[in-house]
């Protein structure tokens, strides 16, 4: 197998690991709605972003990576927990 065909395998294989990783996170958030339900949290916490944020920031440092990267990363994550929380308060219409 030529070196350039073999990289582009490893490249599919971290990218299906990365997105069983988003599935185990989007489970997380789901877990974290229902806590926030029980003690009648709002969903949306700026806080915790925040300091998610701070965090994949120094990480970044650490990694030596484009902290752009891990902020839209992180915001995109952030945007679909929320949506799946927001999708699931909602009623089921049986169907």
């Amino acid at each position: 197998m030529e070196e350039l065909e073999a990289l582009r395998l490893k490249i599919v294989d971290v990218t299906i690991e990365i997105l069983k990783l988003v599935k185990e996170r989007l489970d997380l958030a789901r877990e974290v709605k229902r806590v926030k339900a029980l003690k009648g949290l709002p969903i949306k916490d700026e806080y915790a972003e925040r300091r998610l944020l701070y965090k994949v920031r120094e990480t970044c440092d650490e990694l030596n990576i484009f902290p752009e990267l891990g902020e839209e990363l992180t915001q995109l994550l952030i945007k679909y927990s929320i949506k799946i929380q927001e999708e699931e308060k909602q009623p089921s219409s049986g169907v």
